[in-house]
């Protein structure tokens, strides 16, 4: 009897390890998620054609149709964790349920244009909507005394926005938006002020976004509608002054020029509130956060970068030696896009007249300033600096403003070609 319990033992056991293991093997061979128009990611399920009869222009987050069926991504009609019958226990569990990675794309804790959400790299900082710090007590907060708590909605509408990436029409209840207006400013383009408030409801901050490269296929299926696209920051003048307005809603202290004298609270302060590269929020800093893997220095290098071959563009440098040359050594990284204070010689260094700011004592030693605020930003501040493509020469300018334009670019032939 006893052999005969000790051969049920085994067997069951066998038998076991065998459903385990057939278990383990069909999902080591399950086919990889193949995404469609109706199911873009894994546990997203939209509609694909709208009110008029058109194919895929359904989104997760807003442009809702009459059909929709976005409401149950985020939200269960008789399961919710909360009051607001969210699908998990919080807002931050919520928005990273789907943003971890899991969807394959959009995955803030990798870098972006916003940056990063990851605390497990050298040098990181970042806007920590998990947390449950005050938005009162941000940096250069005065006028800014809110209590609520720091969430990923205190900067993004889930439920649609007339911004691009979602962003807020108004902060903390406040409108921050302005249309703006430019006149004659000096060899390094035209002045722009703001005119008429903008209304919400309409674009009031424009991104460069480009359809990402890496998820052609998926972009192929989806139409006009779910897209996914790389953000290179603020688009024009308008949007880049607009991006600092809405910044300074809690940064309030901030919002400044340098030339305005001793702000309230934090004495002089770089100009923030200019259209033109360099001076606005998003030319220094990131959205999101930063660390080791984001930071560049001021020729726009990231530590990859500095690990390629010389062939290649890079250093040859060992991640090691790529981490040491690019780390940052003040106390605090600060959401910095360059690391230290590279970004001042960004500008400064030499011979960086177009951004219109003092030469710095010193020159770059690796020579003219190849930088992405340097070579990429238009002198008239309406086209796109960041994404080291953009040919400024070529594109379309307002005519008020084309004789300066080709003053400037001559200026800047006879230094560098073209």
């Amino acid at each position: 009897m006893s052999k005969l319990r000790i051969s049920l033992s085994a067997l069951f056991m066998l038998i076991l390890v065998s459903m385990f293991g057939a278990i383990a093997s069909a999902e080591e061979t399950a086919a990889p998620f193949t995404p469609t128009s109706t199911n873009p990611a894994p546990g997203i399920h939209s509609a694909d054609v709208d009110n008029f009869g058109n194919k895929a222009t359904h989104r997760t987050h807003g442009n809702f149709q009459n059909n929709t069926n976005a409401c149950a991504n985020c939200h269960s009609t008789h399961n919710g964790e909360d009051e607001m019958l969210l699908m998990k226990s919080g807002e931050y569990e919520l928005c990273m349920s789907c943003h971890d990675g899991t969807m394959g794309f959009y995955d803030v804790t990798k870098s972006s244009g916003a940056g990063t959400f990851d605390d497990s790299h050298l040098n990181s900082s970042m806007h920590n909507v998990d947390s449950g710090v005050k938005i009162g007590s941000a940096p250069g907060a005065l006028v800014n005394t809110s209590t609520e708590v720091l969430e990923c909605s205190s900067c993004h509408n889930p439920h649609g926005s007339a911004n691009d990436r979602l962003l807020n029409e108004t902060v903390l209840g406040k409108a921050y938006a302005y249309n703006v207006k430019g006149s004659k400013g000096s060899s390094h383009g035209p002045s722009f002020t703001k005119t008429t408030a903008i209304p919400t409801g309409q674009l009031a901050i424009k991104l460069i976004l480009k359809e990402d490269p890496a998820y052609a296929e998926l972009n192929s299926q989806t139409g006009t509608g779910f897209k996914v696209y790389k953000s290179m920051g603020p688009d024009g003048a308008r949007d880049r002054m607009n991006y600092s307005n809405f910044c300074s809603v809690c940064h309030d202290d901030y919002l400044a020029s340098r030339a305005a004298g001793k702000t309230s609270k934090t004495g002089y302060t770089h100009t923030t509130n200019s259209h033109k590269g360099g001076r606005n929020c998003a030319s220094c800093h990131y959205a999101h956060g930063t660390d080791i893997t984001t930071l560049q220095d001021s020729s726009g290098r990231k530590i990859a970068d500095l690990q390629k071959s010389p062939e290649n563009g890079g250093l040859g440098f060992t991640e090691e030696k790529a981490i040491d040359y690019m780390k940052n050594i003040s106390t605090k990284s600060a959401l910095k896009k360059f690391t230290n204070m590279s970004v001042c010689f960004s500008c400064h260094a030499g011979e960086g007249e177009s951004l219109g700011g003092p030469d710095a004592a010193g020159k770059n030693a690796a020579g003219a300033p190849d930088t992405p605020l340097y070579m990429f930003t238009a002198p008239d501040g309406s086209q796109p600096g960041w994404d080291g493509v953009t040919n400024w020469r070529t594109s379309t300018y307002d005519p008020a403003f084309s004789a300066e334009l080709q003053e400037v670019i001559e200026h800047y032939d006879s230094k560098y070609g073209n």
